[in-house]
């Protein structure tokens, strides 16, 4: 029993030590923490029993575990919450410090503005040049990134153009590049990206100017305001400027060469500007007074700001200013690696969103610049083309250049327009730049040709008109039908008469043979129902006695048709057509008196003119009309 005591009383002795030991090793800085104070304790004890008492006490301590750990913690704990209330009691000293100094503050604002205004004054005029222009450079640099982001295309990807530009650049901000498209076309650019965006913002001579000169006048009148304020204030109106214009600036390209890039588009386009038309863009190319354009005072803009051109044949372009829109239209037909480009308005193009429309200048600006790219007075010449039959007021003037246009660029065109730039009588006068080659293709390809179910007539104006060699001889300027078109220009009818087909006086078998090829391609173009060939020589048996006009049809072939339109084809193709010879004159004949000079339609009326239906119709049903043996079988 007593030997159970002792080992009870070993395990608690050693179980204690662990205990201590284990403490020690957790926290090694609580127990050297221990020591230096048991150290510093023993030091302050004199006599060498007041030392060993704290050593002996050290060994309880030591003995006892971790009650010195916890200790230190507990004193560090309440170290760290009286520094957090002294730190509170500093906080709410300075919140007081400073609330009762902005009510003194507010108290004498009222005796101390004038001396504030002095102070902001003295404090302006103390910034140097180096202060401002960083300031403004920090603003001009934001809302330059945020000119970018803005005008950047969503969707695309940019990548360096696979060849070569070929030449230098068009301008020092120009640059081309080559963009993927989300659906997977490909297309090339050209332009200023960024900060160059928008520079018809202040064009002196535009729209935009007026607008950023409107802009710095509101910016003068306000108090406060410094010039990099000024500068931003202009830049935040360019970047929202270029957005509200977009529409109105973007002109549609079509039947472009395939081969052709962005960069050599606008290249041709601009060169062609600048040197032909520089008169038409005087904001952008200035004129000194021997009428060459003036670097010193360029500006050094460009017509096109931006382009962009699809690889199926179609593209987009921007212009600088609005008023540039007018000289590209005029540019329509203008060949590029071969093929004849087309120029128009976007399908999306809305005119009431125009400034140029809403201030009503529209009209005037667009004539001011169209007209000194492409004249609107052709001059008589050989190879100046009428185009008639245009409908009434259907097409507006642009878009009947377009029409014409396909053919190769213009150097003059005329058509009567009313306020709204629709032809009014439906004709025009052209001349073609390359002169006789594309007027002869532009003749054949617009004859004929349906326009709203109604075709257009196209002849050579003035074939005979001589043109003068000597350098500022007068020219004239008429502008008439030609006489060869005016038949196919009156209303359209069921019949017609060809002129010089037949030849009076001519052999019967030369008529029958001219007759039958008449009508055989005659029955190409639709039903035919009747026909009436004048006997020559004689008195027409089918024609009604004393039948005014009748002499000077014996040459004359009529035909009728079942439709007016197959009659109106028919006409359009025959007219001015040679055969053996002789040039055929086709005109339309009125129905109505074509059934009373023949008896063509009329029912018979007299029993005379019944029994002769009659007779003719059993020779039709027996086979043999006109012989007589019809009746007698019957």
């Amino acid at each position: 029993m007593g030997d159970a005591r002792g080992d009870d009383r070993d395990r608690r002795r050693r179980r204690s030590r662990s205990r201590g030991r284990d403490g020690d090793d957790r926290d090694g800085r609580d127990k050297e923490s221990s020591r230096s104070r048991a150290r510093t304790r023993s030091k302050k004890i004199e006599g060498d029993g007041k030392r060993g008492a704290s050593r002996s006490r050290s060994k309880e301590r030591r003995k006892g575990g971790g009650r010195d750990r916890e200790r230190d913690k507990d004193r560090r704990r309440r170290r760290g919450r009286s520094d957090s209330r002294e730190k509170k009691r500093r906080r709410r000293r300075r919140r007081s410090s400073s609330s009762s100094s902005s009510s003194s503050s507010s108290s004498s604002s009222s005796s101390s503005s004038s001396s504030s205004d002095a102070r902001r004054r003295r404090k302006d005029a103390s910034n140097d040049g180096k202060t401002r222009e960083e300031t403004r450079a920090k603003l001009l640099a934001t809302v330059t990134a945020l000119d970018a982001k803005v005008g950047d295309i969503p969707g695309t990807k940019h990548s360096p153009h696979p060849t070569d530009p070929i030449g230098s650049s068009l301008v020092d901000d120009g640059k081309a590049g080559y963009i993927v498209s989300a659906d997977g076309s490909h297309m090339t650019f050209f332009g200023g990206r960024g900060g160059s965006e928008g520079a018809g913002f202040g064009l002196k001579g535009t729209v935009g100017g007026d607008a950023a000169d409107a802009v710095r006048e509101e910016a003068r009148d306000k108090r406060g305001m410094n010039a990099a304020m000024v500068d931003a204030l202009l830049l935040h109106n360019k970047v929202k400027w270029r957005d509200e214009t977009k529409p109105a600036r973007r002109v549609h390209i079509g039947n472009v060469n395939p081969t052709a890039t962005a960069e050599e588009f606008a290249r041709v386009l601009e060169t062609r500007i600048r040197t032909l038309y520089p008169q038409a863009v005087p904001w952008h190319y200035p004129l000194d007074k021997k009428g060459r354009v003036d670097e010193r005072r360029a500006p050094g803009t460009r017509v096109i700001e931006h382009l962009y051109l699809n690889d199926k044949g179609f593209g987009f372009l921007e212009t600088t200013a609005l008023e540039d829109v007018p000289a590209i239209l005029a540019l329509n037909g203008v060949r590029v690696n071969g093929s004849a480009t087309r120029f128009r308005r976007p399908k999306d193009y809305d005119p009431d969103a125009n400034p140029l429309v809403r201030d009503g200048s529209y009209r005037n600006v667009f004539d001011g610049v169209f007209t000194k790219v492409l004249s609107d007075k052709v001059a008589d010449s050989p190879t100046k083309v009428f185009v008639g039959g245009v409908h009434p007021r259907a097409l507006t003037k642009l878009d009947l250049l377009e029409i014409v246009s396909s053919f190769g660029a213009l150097t003059a065109f005329r058509c009567d327009e009313d306020g709204v730039g629709r032809c009014v009588d439906g004709r025009a006068w052209m001349e073609y730049e390359e002169g006789e080659s594309v007027a002869a293709k532009a003749i054949a390809g617009l004859n004929g040709y349906q326009m709203r179910g109604k075709p257009l007539v196209a002849a050579l104006a003035t074939p005979r008109a001589q043109v003068s060699k000597e350098r500022g001889a007068p020219r004239r300027y008429t502008y008439e039908v030609p006489p060869t078109v005016e038949p196919l220009l009156k209303p359209p009818q069921r019949v017609l008469a060809l002129s010089n087909v037949l030849v009076r006086g001519g052999a019967m078998e030369d008529r029958a043979a001219a007759t039958e090829d008449t009508l055989a391609e005659c029955a190409g173009f639709g039903n035919v129902l009747s026909t009436h060939v004048p006997l020559d020589g004689g008195a027409d048996q089918g024609a009604e006695q004393g039948a005014e006009g009748l002499e000077e049809e014996l040459d004359t072939l009529f035909v009728e048709f079942a439709r007016v339109e197959t009659a109106t084809i028919a006409a359009h193709a025959l007219h001015r057509r040679e055969y053996d010879g002789r040039v055929v004159e086709c005109r339309f004949f009125p129905l109505t008196e074509y059934q009373r000079m023949f008896g063509k339609g009329f029912p018979p009326r007299t029993v005379e003119e019944k029994q002769a239906a009659a007779l003719k119709m059993m020779d039709f049903l027996a086979g043999t009309a006109g012989s007589g043996t019809g009746r007698l079988a019957a």
